[in-house]
């Protein structure tokens, strides 16, 4: 659960506050952490939290009511994580606080190398302040500010929070960018490739469910393209069952997994991955429970075990493999090393390395500063995530 949890809050990086207690146009709302000049204030942290809290029930809401039978959303919160043993509430707002102390690193680091943002950067946050003026105030700034109250915010603190994000890119472009001075190297890309990525080869066997298909065996689809299950029988699970002991039985006594592969497997959709696939936390975690079940038994396994996994739809019998060296620069490892970045546009995997890499970066820099952070808790802990409004506006 931890896991997912990290990769659900790298979605998006706080008590509803009247106008009133914002009314100075400079008013940004009292410090809730300090590192030099930095300053991190508790409206910051109230508007971060509403901008996740609606991410997240967007996205997940749904699921994890279906998962635990509950009828409310305000129910998610009491959910306590397997892990931490925090309740969701909890660990999401720690979470989000943690995400607003690598802001107040990042900020620290911005003015500690001397950067500046252009006026081209600060020209455009005002336009866009000026747009939204327009779209939600109808020319009222008063109006705006109403809005965004219920976030914690006004203009002011919308303002600071975009450039704030402006200055964490420049700040990584300074740092990773094409002329950056920490280099993103061959090394460093195959050091983070060994580190944080699992490879595997995997046999599925249809349980519970298996896809429709017509009289050739094609698979059958709905309207949206999806392929359609139907249900299966106990008689058929037992012999799915039988089955999938059986190909274990024969890997385990020394048969090739490649042998077993083509008499047992019934899923060829990943048949082109002749390397292998190959999985990372992010890769896991941004799909469905399924995959991320898989790859925390890989994180399990020693290389060349081979265990099975029960999952929604398939047995599935999993060999961890050797992770070989610089597969991220194979043609035929492509759909698992090409990323799209926010605009839409292709990524190679050092081009996408820039930002985690910046993260651990920022995260090496929080530990060594950690003596000179100042925390107001008593700030910090008015704000919850269960207890926001989630903005899904701004």
């Amino acid at each position: 659960m931890k896991r997912i949890t990290q990769r659900i809050l790298t979605l998006a990086l706080a008590c509803v506050m009247l106008v009133g207690t914002l009314s100075s146009c400079a008013n940004l709302g009292k410090t809730a952490m300090e590192l030099g000049d930095a300053k991190i204030t508790g409206n910051m942290i109230e508007f971060w939290l509403s901008r996740y809290k609606a991410t997240f029930l967007e996205y997940y809401s749904s699921s994890i009511k279906a998962q635990y039978g509950l009828t409310s959303t305000d129910d998610i919160w009491r959910i306590t994580d397997s892990d931490s043993k925090k309740t969701y509430d909890q660990l999401f707002t720690d979470y989000i606080v943690d995400n607003a102390k690598t802001y107040l690193c990042s900020l620290y680091l911005f003015d500690k190398f001397k950067l500046k943002l252009s006026d081209k950067d600060v020209k455009e946050v005002d336009e866009y302040i000026d747009e939204l003026i327009e779209a939600y105030g109808g020319g009222d700034k008063s109006e705006l500010n109403f809005m965004l109250a219920k976030y914690g915010a006004n203009t002011d603190i919308l303002r600071e929070v975009l450039l704030i994000e402006e200055k964490v890119s420049v700040l990584q472009d300074y740092l990773y960018g094409a002329d950056g001075v920490e280099k993103i190297g061959a090394a460093e890309v195959e050091a983070y490739y060994q580190k944080n990525y699992v490879r595997m080869k995997q046999i599925s066997i249809f349980v519970n469910q298996r896809p429709a298909t017509d009289e050739k065996g094609n698979y059958l689809t709905d309207d949206d393209g999806y392929v359609k299950y139907e249900e299966m029988s106990t008689a058929d699970n037992e012999i799915a069952r039988s089955k999938a002991d059986e190909a274990l039985a024969k890997i385990r006594t020394g048969t090739a997994f490649e042998t077993v592969e083509l008499e047992y497997d019934e899923n060829k959709a990943d048949d082109m991955y002749i390397n292998g696939i190959y999985m990372s936390a992010e890769s896991a975690y941004g799909n469905d429970a399924d995959l991320q079940k898989i790859y925390e038994t890989l994180l399990e396994m020693s290389v060349g075990e081979v265990r099975m996994v029960e999952l929604t739809h398939n047995l599935t019998i999993v060999q961890k493999l050797e992770l070989d060296e610089g597969a991220y620069d194979k043609s035929i490892n492509s759909d698992f090393f090409v990323f799209t970045d926010a605009q839409g546009n292709q990524q190679s995997f050092a081009e996408y390395l820039v930002t985690p890499m910046f993260l651990n970066y920022v995260a090496d820099k929080l530990a060594e500063y950690k003596d000179d952070i100042k925390y107001k808790d008593d700030i910090i802990s008015k704000y919850k995530i269960s207890e926001v409004e989630p903005n899904y506006y701004f």
